[in-house]
């Protein structure tokens, strides 16, 4: 097959959640021997711009001036608005230059929708958008937050909220082709208009090569922690239904008085304050965020890894990033039983699927702390199944077997069909 030239249109900032799928899916892209550019918003740069090549792939760093508007304000009208007017001219200019044949857009916020808005019946390259959350939609994640003076920015935010999903819905529904992160997100986006041929999935990933499992012995031993005890982790940089962890990890302490719980991820002191009111300070082991060279030992420290997910929209057509480092690091999974992953999880036998309340969450977590030969074989299950089916590679090829159908449909002028 012939090389592609690629760019991947990121919304958000550089180490972001769909930063991290994307660059993993870049990399693998090169591997397979296609030219891929990554371009995404800079955590650094206001104003300028930089350049610079990581695993093959050439990243560029947009200014990150005016991107989030009026700040925590915008965010919390709609999210992320990618109002960056630095940022949307720099990647007008790389797409009209680039000669790409696909433009791989992430989301749906203004500095990926309007270079497409003004490009696409102006450049040759397909046009292919990857959906991995419902934002402002009831359900999604938009309502998944819940910010001080929620309710006021909820009624000064409509207008703002139904302009957004004017984007994330009409973006879908006209381009060339999309690529959902679940089959529960496949199926909402036909629901809504987006043409059945058009939409494919692609999970998220594991990455098989930089997680590999490690005697837990030997993990706790090198960061110190208790070598006996039973240890209960979550991983995330999404803390939003990491309430659901903390209130079971207090009835399983109940149950089994020496264990702790291990939470991977950014710290903020609603952790703290939350773990402190649930009474389990001294159980509570930060770890914050990890290093890729520390994170796969924090992992293996843990006995069995917790995916919680509430009842709404957002997490029913969730692929949340972390089960791909669980089922890489080979520890069982206890999953809330919502969306594709718990379907994965119980099919697979890489863990177990509890209910949606507290206490069965809590009582499955018990039953696989007490059963250690059944947790270390549905452990094994998860890293094979993570290299035979999920690893980045397999998704990547997975990605341009999509582009190639793509490319060799001829299909009609992009219709103009409303943003409704």
């Amino acid at each position: 097959m012939m090389p592609l030239k690629i760019i991947f249109l990121i919304s958000d900032i550089k180490d972001s959640a769909t930063y991290v799928r994307a660059f993993n899916l870049s990399k693998q892209m090169v591997s397979l021997g296609h030219d891929l550019t990554l371009m995404v918003v800079s955590a650094e740069l206001l104003f300028g711009k930089v350049s610079y090549l990581r695993s093959g792939v050439k990243i560029i760093e947009t200014p990150r001036f005016l991107h989030n508007g009026l700040g925590h304000f915008t965010r919390r009208l709609f999210l992320d608005p990618g109002t960056g007017i630095l940022d949307i001219w720099t990647r007008v200019k790389e797409l009209l230059r680039g000669n790409y044949d696909i433009v791989q857009l992430f989301d749906h916020s203004l500095n990926v929708y309007l270079p497409w808005l003004v490009l696409r019946n102006r450049i040759r390259g397909k046009f292919v958008s990857d959906w991995c959350d419902i934002f402002n939609y009831e359900g999604g994640l938009r309502y998944a937050y819940c910010f001080r003076l929620d309710r006021i920015y909820r009624v000064i935010g409509f207008p703002f909220r139904k302009f957004s999903q004017s984007l994330e819905f009409g973006l879908r529904r006209r381009v060339d082709g999309v690529t959902a992160i679940s089959e529960g997100l496949k199926e909402f986006a036909i629901r809504h208009g987006v043409p059945k041929e058009k939409v494919f999935v692609v999970e998220g990933g594991a990455d098989v090569d930089a997680i590999k499992p490690i005697p837990k012995a030997e993990a706790r031993q090198r960061l110190g922690l208790p070598v006996d005890s039973s240890i209960v982790g979550f991983l995330g940089t999404f803390q939003g239904d990491l309430d659901i962890v903390i209130k079971s990890f207090v009835k399983v302490k109940k149950v089994i008085p020496d264990s702790y719980l291990l939470i991977i991820g950014r710290p903020s002191t609603w952790i703290k304050t939350v773990v402190a009111d649930a009474g389990i300070s001294a159980s509570y082991i930060e770890a914050g965020r990890c290093s890729d060279e520390m994170l796969p030992q924090f992992l293996a420290c843990v006995d069995v890894l917790t995916l919680p997910l509430k009842e709404n929209l957002a997490s029913a057509t969730r692929w949340p990033n972390r089960i791909g480092e669980y089922m890489a690091c080979g520890r069982p999974i206890v999953v809330s039983n919502i969306g594709d992953t718990a379907k994965v999880v119980a099919n697979n036998k890489i863990g177990m699927v509890a209910g949606t309340d507290i206490d069965s969450f809590a009582d499955t977590i018990v039953k696989l702390l007490q059963d250690v030969p059944l947790a270390q074989d549905m452990g094994k299950k998860a890293r094979d199944l993570a290299c035979s089916k999920y690893a980045w590679a397999l998704q990547a090829a997975k990605l341009e077997r999509i582009y190639f159908q793509l490319l060799a449909s001829t299909s009609p002028a992009r219709p103009d069909v409303p943003d409704v």
